[in-house]
């Protein structure tokens, strides 16, 4: 089985959770943690408690939201311990999707797939608009 683990600053790691469930209803293994001021348990222990509550044979995919952030860097520590575990960081609905959707564990050709979908799916649609609208009046 594939598990997700959305790991973000405040709130919008189970933000993105609600989302992907929202279009595709609930998702057990999609796991939210955040890191907030008020935080009772670090982000990092909390993954780890994660972690250590899995199969061995599960794929493990962790998405993070800022590179160079505290909680990207707290997830790349893990890496020591758990070398077989992927962390994506600049995480998006579109990656989120995909990855809680796949059944199998996921090859790199297909995460550079949903990598590039993922970054495809930033735009400034004024942009777009405004480009779709010269066009036409080309024609």
């Amino acid at each position: 089985m594939n598990q997700i683990i959305l790991a973000s600053h405040g709130g919008l790691a189970a933000g993105l959770r609600d989302t992907v469930e929202l279009i595709v209803g609930e998702i057990p293994n999609v796991h939210v943690l955040s890191t907030t001021r008020d935080e009772t348990e670090s982000i990092l222990d909390g993954t780890r408690r994660l972690l250590a509550g899995f199969d061995s044979e599960d794929a493990v995919y962790i998405l993070t939201d800022v590179m160079g952030g505290s909680v990207n860097n707290s997830m790349l520590t893990l890496l020591a311990d758990y070398p077989k575990i992927t962390i994506l960081c600049g995480t998006n609905a579109c990656l989120a999707l995909n990855l809680a959707t796949a059944d199998e564990p996921i090859s790199d050709a297909e995460l550079e797939e949903y990598l590039e979908e993922a970054r495809s799916q930033i735009a400034n649609c004024n942009k777009l608009l405004q480009n779709a609208a010269d066009e036409e009046d080309d024609l």
